[in-house]
């Protein structure tokens, strides 16, 4: 095997520990090779025992982690809009950054997406556990976890430890999910523990960036976490006509 056909396969190997499923033209554009070529080498890495092909892609042989075991069915539902979503919300990350992750499957996919990137150094507060499994031993990102009550259905942690500890921070920008959108009205969630987490981040971060496919948006739960004012970006697949008017900004993610 050539030394650029081991570069190339030693980068699939890695972006497939952090999602669940992976696509051939994802992996085209994450190595720059041809749909050809991605598919001998998922034929041949299927052989070595390294990966299992799916229907259009394929995903890691190895056994998986909390993370992917908990996440996983959640992350397919809408995977090529969340993937969409994160991989637009990184083009707002800059070098040299303090950055809030919250929990969540399409925050989970940002993570991932910024590890891509050569966005170092970083800084990134969180309280997912997902988000320190996907940067693990990175150099040049320095994570801080706040800890409190575990939640192991969300896999972050809850509660006024947690609310407490945001509090000591201060970051340029909070990538934030949501269960609800309504455009003129704020974001929700749809549990007081969750918005209470979300408050303690966007309370510690200057700008305020909401990640949401379009199922959320019109969707109603009661507890708010953001007002349309608080809000800086909403990056979205799918936006409509109840954004016109709004006083954030709307990204169209493609």
């Amino acid at each position: 095997m050539g030394q650029a056909s081991l570069q190339r396969q030693t980068k699939i190997l890695n972006y497939i520990q952090d999602v669940p499923e992976v696509s051939v033209p994802e992996l085209v554009k994450l190595t720059g090779a041809s749909e050809a070529t991605i598919r001998r080498d998922l034929l041949g890495m299927e052989k070595d025992g390294l990966l299992v092909r799916t229907f259009g892609g394929a995903r890691s042989a190895v056994q998986q982690s909390l993370v992917l075991r908990t996440f996983e069915q959640r992350s397919m539902f809408q995977h090529d809009q969340k993937l969409a979503i994160a991989a637009a919300a990184t083009e707002l990350v800059k070098p040299g950054m303090t950055i809030v992750i919250d929990s969540g499957t399409t925050c989970w996919h940002f993570a991932a997406q910024l590890k891509l990137k050569e966005k170092t150094p970083l800084r990134i507060i969180t309280s997912a556990l997902a988000v320190i499994e996907t940067f693990g031993g990175i150099k040049g990102i320095e994570i801080h976890l706040v800890g409190g009550r575990f939640r192991i259905g969300n896999l972050d942690f809850c509660g006024p430890i947690s609310t407490t500890t945001f509090a000591n921070f201060h970051a340029d920008m909070a990538f934030l999910g949501c269960d609800s959108l309504l455009p003129g009205i704020g974001a929700f969630s749809q549990d007081i523990d969750s918005a209470s987490i979300s408050h303690a981040m966007v309370s510690c971060a200057e700008k305020h960036i909401l990640l949401c496919d379009h199922t959320k948006v019109g969707k109603r739960c009661c507890h708010r976490i953001l007002s349309p004012q608080e809000i800086d970006y909403v990056i979205t697949d799918m936006p409509d006509d109840s954004f016109k008017g709004v006083p954030y900004q709307v990204v169209l993610a493609k």
